[in-house]
Parts: structure tokens; sequence; C-alpha cells
């Protein structure tokens, strides 16, 4: 079997809600073989659009004539035959391939991938809802916003605020997080999973600041509570915080989970299986994790394509903790033929052979590639704060 064609599919993606959440285009990639088969993988960068494409272009000599059976072979081709390993968007170029390699291996063996790891150690993926607050700021809204969330089944919720923050003691800022955390634990009760996302936008002080305001909310985790290179400043607020922290939706090398976990910086891994160079690669992350007593939590803010690819990954990980899921309640949802649905703050392990899906390709034709961006945010100074 021999891969004959790249195909890349974009889709965009406006993100509903008040403009404080990133609009995206759902990057797909297609292998297509000699046989007949095709497999998909998802390489979605927000904002990055022409980069993976361009990376694609300058890799595609590498996997063009290449048995996606010999997946392995083909990563270490993609890594070490450039001589730049490449930082995000080779990455996310790289894991598109990887995964769409998995998908026809796995159609063509007649086996969902999860079970060429092994098998499903679990029968059902618990999940967390992301983005369900539309971007909102307002406790009231956030409010209100949880109902909707609980009517589609989720019983676990991430919230972050996108507000420009002083990185260091901004006081203002923390009474306002701490404000959000209160006003969502009272409306989904003390047994609901409620987890916070930092976005990395403090410094290692306000972030302790941050999390000890947070303590008395039940977090299941705080994430990137600072930027995901400075591990030392990590590593103090995993010291000073009675939170667990998460990282590693930003990292694309093992190494990089590995000094976290050495530095006891984190408790919870979360590799993107868009861009930590595909499935094997997290599967390594799972591994990692587990010989420093760590969790995994996916990153998964994408389309419902890299969510079905990671049930996989969830469904082998013995230390999984939970799933992140973007919510999607409108069209977003159906760009698969067979949408996902949580009941009861869980999807389902995927039993079909690759990933287990198709994407509708009508929905496809109907939302073509978009401007894709990420808001920006400015201090009372005019000064850039991190979004």
């Amino acid at each position: 079997m021999k891969i004959t064609k790249i195909e890349t599919i974009l889709v965009g993606a406006p993100t509903p809600g008040c403009g404080l959440l990133s609009n995206r285009n759902y990057f797909y990639i297609m292998l297509h073989t000699d046989e007949g088969i095709s497999g998909i993988g998802e390489a979605t960068l927000e904002s990055h659009d022409d980069s993976v494409i361009g990376c694609l272009k300058d890799l595609e000599d590498l996997v063009i004539g290449k048995d996606p059976r010999q997946v392995g072979r083909l990563l270490q081709n993609l890594l070490r035959q450039r001589f730049w390993k490449g930082g995000v968007v080779k990455a996310s170029a790289v894991s598109g391939i990887e995964l769409a390699c998995w998908d026809i291996i796995g159609k063509a063996a007649g086996k969902p991938v999860h079970e060429l790891f092994g098998g499903a150690l679990r029968d059902r993926i618990r999940v967390y809802a992301n983005g369900w607050t539309g971007g909102a700021t307002d406790p009231a809204v956030i409010k209100d916003k949880v109902a909707e969330a609980q009517a589609c089944g989720y019983t676990a919720f991430k919230f972050s605020l996108a507000i420009p923050v002083w990185p260091l003691h901004d006081t203002a800022a923390v009474r306002r997080i701490e404000k959000a955390a209160e006003t969502i634990r009272s409306a989904i009760g003390p047994d609901a999973a409620l987890l916070y996302d930092g976005h990395g936008r403090y410094d290692a002080q306000l972030a302790v600041q941050v999390g000890q305001a947070l303590e008395k909310y039940d977090l299941t985790f705080f994430e990137e509570p600072v930027q995901p290179e400075d591990e030392e400043g990590m590593a103090h607020v995993a010291a000073h915080v009675n939170i667990p922290i998460a990282a590693g939706e930003r990292l694309t090398r093992l190494q990089e989970f590995r000094r976290l976990f050495d530095k006891r910086a984190i408790a919870v891994a979360q590799p993107d299986l868009a861009h930590c160079h595909g499935f094997n690669e997290g599967v390594k992350v799972v591994h990692i994790a587990e010989s420093f007593g760590g969790m995994v939590a996916p990153h998964c803010p994408m389309s419902p394509v890299i969510t079905a690819i990671s049930l996989h990954l969830d469904a082998i990980a013995p230390n999984f903790l939970i799933q992140e899921r973007l919510f999607l309640n409108d069209w977003r949802n159906e760009i698969i033929t067979e949408p996902l649905t949580v009941r009861e703050g869980c999807l389902p392990v995927p039993s079909k052979p690759g990933w287990g899906i198709e994407l509708d390709m009508d929905m496809v034709r109907n939302h073509p590639r978009i401007l894709a961006g990420s808001p920006a945010l400015f201090r009372s100074d005019n000064s850039i704060a991190d979004w």
C-alpha cells in the first residue's frame, strides 16, 4: 500500500458568542492510497492555516509513495530528514499525517485504532465542556449558560475569563475570577467537576493568588497558570496552590512533558494529538505521566474529528482523567456523519474501524474557509495582554 496524495480540507468554523473566543478553520488532512483506502487526521492550528499548508508542501516528498502502515518509520523521516525538527507548525502538519495513517491502518485491519493498542480499558469516556460560556465574563450570563450545557448532557465544566490582566498583582482580576467560580459552583452543585484555564496569562505570583482564591471551589485542575515554557514558575504555583496543575496543549515534544513532571510542576498532562506529532507520541506522553503518578486529560477545543480521535487515546490510557470537548450545539457538531452525543457526562468508546468517523462532505462544502483569528486584549494603558 502506498500513499498517493495529501489532500487538505479547510472548513470555516466561526465561534458563536461575544467575540472573546477564537474563530478558526477546521484543518483536515486526508491521505489517499493506491488501494482505495483514505484516512483522516486533524491539524487545526488557529490563525496559522497557510503556515501549515506551506509546511505540508515542504514535507510532501517524504510522504508520497510511502506505506502508511509503516507509520513509525514515516514519523521518523518527517522528524529527522529535514534537520529542523520544528515547532508547533511543523508538529501540527506531522500530526495530521500521522493521525491519517492510523485511520488507514485501522480501516485496513477492520478494527478501531484503540484495539491496535491493546483495547479499551473503560466502557465510556468522561468529558468536560469547554467554551460553553460563549466567552461571557458577566457572572449572571455565565449562570444562564450552565443550564444550556447541562441540557446537552455535561456534568463537568471548564471556564476561563478572557480579560486583560496585569501579569503581576492584579487583585481586581483575581476578584472577578473568584466571582465567576462562585457563580458556576453554586449553579452546578458540589459534585460536578469544575476546572479553570489560566491561558498562561499570569506570572507565577499572580497565578498563586488566583489559585489560592479558587481553592475553596473544589477544582479538578488549574490549567496553564503561567506560560508553559516557564517550568520553574509552574513548579512554584504547584508548590503553593492546593489544586492539581495541568498543562500540555502548547507542548510538542516528549522532553517538555518529562521536564514538567520531573520538576513536579504538573499533575495532569494535556497532550493535543493535533499538535504533539500524533497518536503514538500521545501514547508516549501517557506513559511518561504514568511513570510520575500523573494523569492525562487530552486537550481538544477543535472539531469533532480530533475529539473522536482523542477518544481512542482515552480508551487505552490507564491514567486517563477526563477529555476536553468544545461545546457544540450547532452545525459544527454535524461535520461528521454520526455526530458525537454526550450522555450523563460521557461519550462512548468508538467501535468502528479506524477512527470510526467520516466527514459529511456536503457540510464541508457549505462552510468554506474563513479569515481565522483570536481576540485581542488590551490593558488600560493600551498595552497588549495575553489572550
